[in-house]
C-alpha cells in the first residue's frame, strides 16, 4: 500500500502537528460576534448582497477596562506575532489580542518558504534571485497580483526569516527538516518557463515546532514591552473621522477598549464562516452540483475581513484563493499522481496531467461531470513517480518512498493473481503529515483494466484508443492534445497496467487566502482606494497576493509571506505612527 499525501486527508489532519504550510496566520484574535459603531460601505462590495456579516453590529458602550497604546495587532499568526515583535522592537507601545488561550495556543502549520535564510544557505540549498522569483510568480499569477508586496517578499525573506529565527538554539535547528532537500536524481527545477526551489524550512519535530517559534519571537515581543492578551477576541475596529481611533475587544473578564491610533489586522481568513464562504468565494461556489458545499479546515470566523469592512475597506473583488481549492478531488490536485495518464468516464483523456502549477493543475476539472476518474499507470510506474517538483504537499521520491510504491503495485497484482495474503498491520508511529492510503488494481492486460474500471462498449473502445494514442504522443515527445511537457511524457506500455480511482468533490478548501485590498504597506485601502489611515491588514486576511489561487515555487508561501510581510507591516504602522 502506498501512502501519499492527498488534499481530502491534508485538510482532515491539519489539526495535528505534521500539518504543512497553511493559514498566513493562525487562529487568530476573532470573535464569531461583535459590536461596532460604524457603518457597512456596501460601495466597497463585489456585488449587491444581502448577506447578514456585511451588517455592522451595534456600538459596545460598556466597558471593564480601557487602555491605551500606540497599536492593537489581532491575531498570533505568523503575520500577527512578527508584526508585533517588529513594533515592540521599535519601541512603540504594542498589545497583541489572541482568541486562543495562552496554555493551549497552538499557530497552523509547520513549513514556511524562505528566500536565502542562512540556515538554508548553510545546509547547500541553492541561492535565489529575487527578481527572478518576482518574475516567475508574476508569470505564475498573470500579473493579476499586488506586485509591490511579492516584491517585498522576495526581497526581505531572507533577513526577515533570519530574524524570526534568531531565537533558535543549534538544537533546534538540527531538528529542523528541509522539504525536497537534497533533491532527489529526477527532481526537477522547472518546467516551461516556470520555476521551482526546495528553500523551505520545514519544523515538524515536537523538539522544535512553530509554537515553540511563536513563543521565542512572543518573549523577544515581551522583552521590549508588548503585552498579550489571550482568550481575548477582536470585536470591531473603533474610528473617528475616518481615522482608526482604537479597538474593541471582549474576554472573560468583560469588554476593553483599547485606544491606539493603528489597528493591524491578522485573524488568518474566513474559512470558517459557511456564510462569508458563500458570499466571497462566488465563482466556486456557482459551480457547485447536487450536495457539493463550500467547506474548510480553518476555524477562523473572519473576524478579520468582517472589521477590515466595517471600518470601510475594500473587498477585494476578482476572485479570493483558496489554499488547494480550485479543482476537484481527483489526480489534478497536489501531489495526486500527476505523472500518470488521467482518464474520465469515457476512457478519454481530460486535461494535461502534470502541468507545471500544483494548485492550478486541477482547474479545468471544476466544470467537468463529478463521475469517477482514474489514474493509469504501467509497471514502470516507480521510475516515473520520482520525476517529481517541489511544491505543496508533494511527493518525495525518497527510496522508501519508492520502495512502498512498489509494494503497493505489488499488492494490487497479487489481489489480481489471486497471490495477495493480507499482512497484519503495523502501527509506522507519528507521520510527517496527514498521509493516506492509495489503493491500486491491476490486470496484465489494457482490456482488462478496462473492463475492473467499468468501462464497456464504446467507452472501453475510446480507452484502448487513447492509451494508444497518448503513448504515440510520448514517442513523438511532442503532446498534440493536451500540451504536456516533453520532460513528463510518460507511456502507459509494459505490463502489468494499474489505475487508481478518484471520487471528484468540489468545495473544500484548507483556508482562505485573501479578502481585503491594500497598498504595498498593506495599509487598507477604501471604496476609492485611498489609505484608510491607521488600518493594516497582513496574513490570510491580506488580498492579492496569489493571484485566483493559491501557489507554492517554494512549499510553503503562505506561512513564508506571512512571516516576512508580517515584519513588513510592522515597520510601515512604525513609520505611520512617527508621522
Amino acid at each position: 500500500m502506498n501512502t501519499d499525501f492527498s488534499r481530502r486527508n491534508f485538510l482532515k489532519g491539519m489539526g495535528l502537528v505534521g500539518a504543512t504550510a497553511a493559514a498566513g496566520a493562525a487562529l487568530a484574535g476573532c470573535a464569531p460576534a461583535s459590536n461596532t459603531k460604524t457603518k457597512t460601505n456596501d460601495s466597497a462590495a463585489p456585488s449587491a448582497s444581502e448577506a447578514t456579516w456585511r451588517t455592522a453590529p451595534a456600538e459596545i458602550t460598556d466597558f471593564a477596562q480601557t487602555i491605551d497604546c500606540d497599536v492593537v495587532v489581532c491575531g498570533h499568526g505568523f503575520a500577527g506575532i512578527t508584526a508585533c515583535r517588529e513594533l515592540a522592537e521599535e519601541g512603540k507601545k504594542v498589545v497583541l489580542v489572541e482568541k486562543q488561550p495562552e496554555d493551549s495556543f497552538a499557530p497552523v502549520g509547520n513549513e514556511f518558504a524562505a528566500l536565502n535564510a542562512q540556515v538554508l544557505q548553510e545546509r547547500g540549498v541553492p541561492h535565489i534571485d529575487p527578481v527572478e522569483f518576482f518574475q516567475n510568480w508574476m508569470t505564475i499569477t498573470g500579473n493579476s497580483v499586488n506586485q509591490e508586496l511579492v516584491m517585498k517578499f522576495a526581497q526581505h525573506s531572507e533577513e526577515n526569516s533570519n530574524w524570526y529565527l534568531s531565537a533558535l538554539t543549534d538544537e533546534d535547528k538540527a531538528a529542523m527538516s528541509t522539504s525536497f532537500f537534497p533533491q532527489t536524481e529526477h527532481q526537477m527545477d522547472h518546467m516551461g518557463v516556470i520555476k521551482f526551489w526546495p528553500s523551505v524550512c520545514s519544523f515538524y519535530s515536537p523538539d522544535c515546532n512553530q509554537t515553540k517559534i511563536h513563543g521565542y519571537n512572543r518573549d523577544l515581543a515581551k522583552e521590549h514591552g508588548a503585552e498579550f492578551y489571550f482568550a481575548t477576541e477582536a470585536q470591531y475596529v473603533v474610528m473617528e473621522n475616518g481615522k482608526v481611533a482604537g479597538l474593541v475587544a471582549t474576554n472573560s473578564d468583560g469588554n476593553i477598549k483599547f485606544n491606539c491610533k493603528a489597528v493591524v489586522i491578522a485573524c488568518g481568513g474566513f474559512g470558517g464562516n459557511p456564510e462569508m464562504m458563500k458570499d466571497l468565494i462566488y465563482d466556486v461556489q456557482g459551480n457547485l452540483v447536487g450536495d457539493e458545499e463550500l467547506k474548510s479546515m480553518s476555524a477562523n470566523d473572519g473576524r478579520g475581513v468582517q472589521m477590515a469592512y466595517w471600518a470601510g475597506a475594500h473587498l477585494e473583488t476578482t476572485p479570493i484563493p483558496g489554499m488547494n481549492f480550485r479543482g476537484l478531488s481527483v489526480p489534478g490536485k497536489m501531489n495526486c499522481l500527476p505523472q500518470a495518464m488521467w482518464i474520465d468516464e469515457h476512457g478519454k483523456r481530460f486535461c494535461n496531467e502534470y502541468y507545471a502549477t500544483a494548485e492550478q493543475r486541477g482547474l479545468s476539472t471544476v466544470f467537468r461531470s463529478r463521475k469517477a476518474k482514474w489514474a493509469v499507470v504501467d509497471d514502470n510506474f516507480t521510475e516515473y513517480r520520482q520525476y517529481t517538483i517541489p511544491q505543496h504537499a508533494g511527493f518525495t521520491a525518497s527510496e522508501q518512498n519508492i520502495a512502498d510504491l512498489r509494494a503497493s503495485l505489488d499488492k494490487a497484482y497479487g489481489k489480481f493473481k489471486g497471490t495477495y495474503t493480507e499482512e497484519e498491520k503495523k502501527d509506522n508511529g507519528p507521520q510527517g503529515g496527514p498521509m493516506v492510503s492509495v489503493e491500486y488494481i491491476a490486470d496484465d492486460t489494457l482490456e482488462g483494466l478496462a473492463s475492473q474500471m467499468g468501462l464497456e462498449g464504446e467507452d472501453a473502445k475510446a480507452f484502448l484508443e487513447q492509451v494508444e494514442q497518448y503513448n504515440a504522443y510520448c514517442e513523438a515527445g511532442a503532446d498534440q492534445q493536451f500540451g504536456r511537457d516533453a520532460s513528463v511524457l510518460f507511456p502507459v506500455n509494459k505490463a502489468p497496467y494499474y489505475a487508481c480511482k478518484f471520487e471528484p468533490e468540489l468545495g473544500e478548501t484548507m483556508v482562505t487566502c485573501g479578502g481585503i485590498i491594500t497598498d504595498g504597506d498593506q495599509n487598507a485601502l477604501d471604496k476609492n482606494f485611498e489609505p484608510i489611515p491607521g488600518l493594516y491588514v497582513s496574513g490570510n486576511d491580506c488580498g492579492r497576493r496569489f493571484g485566483a489561487e493559491y501557489i507554492t515555487p517554494i512549499p510553503g508561501c503562505s506561512l513564508g509571506m506571512a512571516i516576512t510581510l508580517g515584519r513588513e507591516c510592522g515597520k510601515a504602522v512604525g513609520k505611520f505612527l512617527e508621522a
